[in-house]
């Protein structure tokens, strides 16, 4: 709007100067050619007054023309209000109404050839610029019988129409214009002030909404008259918060029975792998409990090689048993104080595998604020990772608290990890080795998360890894 008010006084103020302009040149032409006319008339008078009917090219002599022919020049001038000077037909100056010198007083004395040319050549009146807008204007005098008789040259300054009143009019109209470019600034800031208020109330509502599938949502409220652009936004945003709202209780559901169905294939599967050596060991024993020929010792010794083959399946069994237990159960424990010192080294006692560790570095304490049993877990499937990796081959695992940087470490020397493995460390149910659940890193991640912690790792293969539990985020 303001742009548009500044661009209208401009455009307004150019058209007026050009309009000026237009009328001061269609004025200037007016007023020579009224003043031309007056002085040919004027002079006419004066030639056949001094001379008689008989004027001729050659009466312009100071022999033939009586002196008082110049003081009738010079009334001229001051009638008019215009200098003027008689040439000769040859261009030669014969008097001028100027008082002083005719150079001084703006007139050759002698007509410039060209101008003589193009008068001969039929031009009824010519002008010829003289600098700062001032020009010469020419035409031939005619006796009775149209016939040339004196050259006339005409000084003519052009003047501006109303110059005075030019300047009124461009003020005034500047006057006009900056009340109007007021006006717009106010009525601009109205409504600016009418639109961004709605805006911001309609923002702070929009703060205080929370959009949830658990959450119900209260729709805003905006009083609105009809045809309100802000009161169809509203509705049409409460409209759109209500379609948001039952698509995040689609996905949530969808998602909630998607990790059920997951959950559910993935026990069946852990379950199923130990049970189907568990059903083929009991087939062969019952095939040979049945066979009479059997060897009763032989037949004892398998039962006995069974029976060990059935307690480490029901080991495994129970602990993936655990392992989806403790990842479903990781939001609850308790939190209080501890010694994280205490709860490594009591790792350390439990897991320790002779030759392969792990070991604690001595050092000082630090006090941590956590789940005993979920940390406890936490470090165990560290270093049951670290020593699995090392596997049957040599190394060792070892564990460091760094009590400066508040870090503990797990670190082993095994076979390391590829970037395709590493990337994909903490994700569920991914394993390399055969049997597992792949749940292990999962958990751990899951632990660090609950304590508000974080866990990072450097792997590269065949250079070991190291994880790292970071006690301050």
């Amino acid at each position: 709007m303001l742009a548009v008010t500044a661009l209208g006084f401009i455009l307004t103020g150019a058209a007026t100067l050009i309009g000026f302009a237009r009328l001061d040149a269609d004025y200037n032409a007016a007023r020579l050619v009224r003043k031309e006319a007056a002085v040919a008339k004027s002079l006419g008078f004066v030639l056949r007054g001094a001379i008689g009917d008989t004027v001729e090219a050659t009466s312009l002599s100071w022999t033939v023309m009586p002196g008082i022919f110049a003081d009738r020049i010079v009334e001229i001038e001051a009638v008019q209000g215009l200098p003027l000077a008689v040439y000769r037909l040859d261009g030669s100056l014969f008097v001028t109404s100027s008082v002083s010198h005719s150079e001084n007083a703006g007139f050759p004395t002698e007509v410039d050839p060209d101008v003589l040319i193009a008068l001969a050549q039929g031009v009824e009146r010519l002008e010829v610029p003289t600098g700062d807008g001032d020009y010469l204007a020419y035409w031939y005098q005619l006796n009775s019988a149209e016939r040339p008789v004196a050259l006339v040259a005409l000084r003519y300054a052009s003047r501006s129409l109303e110059a005075s009143g030019r300047l009124d009019f461009v003020r005034n109209l500047g006057a006009v214009f900056a009340l109007v470019f007021a006006a717009a600034i106010a009525l601009a800031f109205l409504l600016t002030r009418s639109i961004t208020q709605p805006l911001a109330r309609l923002g702070g509502l929009m703060d205080r909404m929370e959009v949830g599938p658990e959450v119900p949502v209260e729709p805003l409220r905006y009083s609105a008259a009809a045809g309100d652009e802000i009161g169809v936004l509203v509705e049409r945003y409460n409209r759109m918060v209500e379609n948001v709202r039952r698509s995040a209780l689609a996905l949530a559901r969808s998602e909630r029975e998607s990790a059920w169905q997951e959950m559910a294939m993935q026990v069946a599967h852990e379950i199923k792998n130990p049970l189907t050596p568990m059903k083929l060991g009991i087939q062969q024993l019952e095939r040979r409990a049945l066979d009479g020929e059997s060897d009763p010792v032989e037949l004892r010794e398998r039962i006995v090689a069974l029976s060990s083959t059935l307690q480490g399946q029901i080991d495994l069994l129970s602990r993936i048993a655990d392992e989806f237990s403790t990842l479903a159960r990781l939001p609850q424990g308790e939190m209080k104080p501890m010694s994280m010192r205490s709860l490594l080294e009591e790792v350390v006692l439990l897991h320790g595998v002779d030759g392969v560790g792990p070991t604690l570095d001595g050092g000082p304490d630090i006090e941590v604020v956590g789940d005993a049993d979920q940390l406890k877990r936490l470090f165990a499937n560290l270093v049951l990772n670290a020593q699995q990796a090392i596997g049957d081959g040599e190394g060792r695992v070892w564990i460091e608290l760094d009590v400066d940087s508040g870090v503990v470490s797990v670190e082993d020397s095994g076979p390391g990890m590829s970037p395709e493995v590493a990337a994909r460390a903490f994700e569920p149910r991914f394993t390399t080795r055969g049997s597992g659940s792949g749940l292990g890193l999962a958990m751990v991640k899951a632990i660090v998360e609950r304590h508000s912690w974080r866990v990072e790792f450097d792997s590269k293969l065949g250079d070991g890894a190291a994880f790292r539990v970071l006690l301050n985020g």
